[in-house]
Order: C-alpha cells, then structure tokens, then sequence
C-alpha cells in the first residue's frame, strides 16, 4: 500500500506545472483563473493539473468563492501535509513518506514557546537544515560502508 501511496505522489509531483501549483495552494486557497494567470496558461490546463492532485489527494476542493463577473469559483487547497525523502547512492536506494498531519508537537513545543512566531520559524529552520546535513552526512558514512563491505 504505501508503494502505491508513493508511486502515485511521484507521478504527481513529476510534472513542473503540478508543483507550481502546490507552491500557490501551500500559501492559501486558490481558484483555477487566479492559478491559470500567474502560471500564465490555460485555465483548462490548470483544471487538468487539479484533477491530477486531486485524484493522488495531495489537493481537494474548497468550497466556492462568490464572484462579482460570473459564476463561483472553485476553490482549492492542500488535502494533507507529508514529508517525503529520497536516498539513491551505492548500495542505497530508499523512499520514505513521514505523515504530518497525524504527529503530535507537544515534545517539541516547549522549545519555541518563549519565542514569537518570527524567531521561532528561523529557528526551527536553522534546525532543519542542520538536521538535513547531519542526515546527508549520516547516507554518505552509510554509503561508504556498504562500498567497503562489498569490496571484501
């Protein structure tokens, strides 16, 4: 099942106009129009590309939006939040997909508590990035000794 789960968020990202797409849905509801003239295409294919993430359900419908010029307007927004990790080298090839919508912060909360929103984010990415090359270092050692074992 999460094989499937996986595939099916590749072959959704795959295409540079879906991931777009997700970077405008990330900041907030949209509609196709508002998508469609900032990515400066078709509306249609904007609705194509919704269709795609909507049927993988990285995206769902919104609700509408009343307009003053015609009928209302879809809206779109994210469905769900994940992390997902890629690791591809000698001897190593993994994927993973973390859900985030179901893990509680209440460990980590504390942290941050003291601080106001705008220290607390550049912190928390400092921290993520640091975690980041601390795990990239942590692939490359595992890499390496998978090398030197199948050199024996």
């Amino acid at each position: 099942m999460m094989d499937d789960e996986i595939d099916a968020i590749l072959r959704a990202i795959e295409n540079h106009t879906r991931r777009e797409i997700l970077r405008m849905l990330v900041e907030g509801r949209q509609y196709a129009l508002q998508m469609a003239k900032e990515l400066k295409t078709s509306q249609q294919a904007v609705m194509k590309h919704l269709d795609v993430l909507e049927e993988r359900d990285i995206i769902r419908r919104a609700g509408e939006e009343r307009s003053e010029r015609g009928a209302p307007r879809k809206m779109y927004e994210i469905s769900k939040s994940f992390s997902l990790f890629i690791d591809f080298g000698h001897g190593i090839f993994d994927i993973r997909k973390y859900n985030i919508d179901n893990l509680g912060i209440d460990d980590v909360l504390e942290e941050y508590a003291d601080l106001d929103v705008g220290e607390a984010l550049q912190k928390i990415e400092e921290e993520i990035k640091a975690l980041e090359i601390r795990r990239v270092k942590l692939i490359k050692l595992k890499e390496a000794l998978i090398e030197s074992m199948l050199e024996l």
